[in-house]
């Protein structure tokens, strides 16, 4: 099973133990890891009848059958108990804290990643404020000129993070790579750009002042 970069970063992040793919779409995520046998068993979940019908086929195909179940469900609602990591990617943010709401089925899941494709920092605060896990490996990659923040979430005892850690990744700020510095640096730009707007108000003037500012400490 080939992978996206993106996938493939996911994959690399999975420790061995029962596995749930949450949003699983055709599956080739969690058949990957099965082929591989880097998980004993896993669950793909998936609430759309076209991919879940796909998803079917394909665990079928790869002769997967029983290591991998497939559950047409809505989101962890029927998570199986024996569940020790959890991935949730390719959706918002918004939608990956509606789903991980549901804590009372989250008590076996050691392990959540996550790859949200908005509101990064509300995910990382609502994991970790709300639902007590630790950000324990984070990595950054760009596809199709995207730029996507992948981040592994374990449960253990959560250190102090600041507002500066969940905005932009404790493990990335600190590691401060090429493609992170790239991707403030493109957003510096952004802002230069915009503040050539005429009658641009005072306060979006600030604010952007602020933020190209902030962008400057943080890539040093």
């Amino acid at each position: 099973m080939t992978l996206s970069l993106r996938l493939q970063t996911i994959y690399d992040m999975v420790p061995r133990g029962c596995t749930a793919d949450v949003g699983s779409d055709h599956g080739k995520l969690i058949i990957a890891l099965a082929e591989d046998d880097i998980i004993p068993k896993g669950y793909a979940i998936e609430n759309k009848k076209g991919p879940y019908s796909t998803l079917v086929e394909n665990i079928n195909k790869h002769g997967l059958n029983g290591k991998i179940v497939p559950l047409f469900s809505d989101g962890i609602s029927e998570l199986p108990s024996d569940v020790y990591t959890l991935v949730l990617a390719g959706m918002g943010g918004g939608t990956i804290i509606d789903i991980l709401s549901r804590k009372d089925r989250l008590h076996n899941v050691s392990t959540i990643i996550v790859d949200a494709h908005s509101m990064v920092k509300e995910v990382r605060e609502f994991i970790c404020q709300e639902l007590g896990y630790n950000i324990s490996d984070e990595k950054i990659i760009k596809e199709d000129d995207i730029y996507y923040e992948i981040v592994k979430f374990t449960r253990s005892e959560r250190p102090a993070y600041s507002e500066e850690d969940y905005e932009y990744g404790p493990i990335l700020r600190k590691e401060k790579d090429l493609l992170f510095i790239e991707k403030y640096e493109a957003r510096i730009k952004e802002i230069d750009y915009l503040l050539t707007i005429p009658a641009l108000p005072e306060g979006r003037v600030n604010d952007l002042l602020g933020e190209k500012e902030k962008l400057r400490g943080i890539i040093g």
